[in-house]
């Protein structure tokens, strides 16, 4: 028999959304089909049909690939990825926990990294945006949309996503569409709850598999 507070971990163990990372012999871009990839690691359902999002290990890096369907331009339509590196899960941004938040126009995107429970923009400035750069520490970013939606590819080096102590790296995707209005995340919010709430909390992100 389990005792009951062991019992209480391995349920919540076993709740927990898992995204598995997929070994691909050729790394993806945006300018290629994505057929390849085989089937998502992530669906997401928005106001204009299904988001799909794979986790792939290809060569020497990592990638989260995305094709979002949105036949309405905006701007300012975003997906926004979640990673908390050392997988500790907390109830609020950690130093460990890190934000991009992709806009479908690339230059007005921002890159939060945790601080006491928040997220923080580069230099503490919350007016910076990523402009002209597509690159930071350890990572490069890449976009392309078309008539009937977008594509964004973030290529990680793999330490991203190696965990510490034993623990795998917690993740979480959020997309917004501006016509028809809405927020969509993945893990889902708990009832009651908003999507856009999702990724202010790592403790209800989903796992990177192995």
């Amino acid at each position: 028999m389990i005792a009951a507070p062991l019992l209480a971990l391995v349920l919540q163990a076993a709740s927990i959304d898992t995204v598995p990372l997929r070994r691909s012999d050729v790394a993806p871009l945006v300018s290629e089909s994505l057929a390849g990839l085989g089937a998502p690691s992530v669906m997401l359902r928005t106001g204009q049909g299904e988001a799909r999002i794979w986790l792939v290990s290809a060569a020497d890096s990592a990638f989260v690939v995305a094709r979002i369907p949105d036949a309405t331009y905006y701007w300012g339509d975003d997906l926004v990825i979640s990673l908390d590196v050392a997988g500790d899960r907390g109830r609020t941004p950690g130093h460990d926990d890190f934000q991009w938040y992709f806009r479908r126009m690339p230059d007005s995107s921002v890159i939060y990294r945790g601080r006491g429970g928040r997220w923080e923009a580069p230099r503490g400035d919350p007016d910076w945006r990523l402009g002209s750069e597509r690159e930071g520490g350890g990572w490069t970013v890449d976009a392309r949309g078309d008539a009937e939606g977008w594509t964004l590819v973030l290529r990680l080096h793999p330490a991203w996503l190696a965990g510490e102590s034993g623990r795998r790296p917690g993740i979480a995707f959020r997309v917004y569409d501006d016509s028809p209005g809405g927020w969509f995340a993945w893990p889902a919010p708990k009832a009651g709850g908003q999507a856009a709430g999702v990724e202010r909390v790592p403790e209800l992100w989903g796992v990177v598999g192995e």
